[in-house]
């Protein structure tokens, strides 16, 4: 088994937040900007997965 390399006795720092994390309070999470954006990203979702499942029904010959 590998050892671990010991840690520096004392306090540990916490974890830096993730890369782009936006994500600060009630007042970003729940603004207006937040919802829109939420649904366009819906929105963008849902039609690549019915654009795909379309092109697929339609150019496979057994499907129809």
């Amino acid at each position: 088994m590998e050892e671990r390399e010991e840690q520096p006795r004392g306090r540990l720092r916490p974890a830096r937040p993730l890369f782009g994390y936006r994500d600060v309070g009630e007042d970003v999470r729940w603004s207006r900007q937040a919802h829109y954006r939420a649904w366009v990203i819906l929105a963008v979702m849902i039609a690549l997965s019915l654009g795909w499942t379309l092109t697929v029904y339609f150019l496979e010959p057994g499907l129809r």
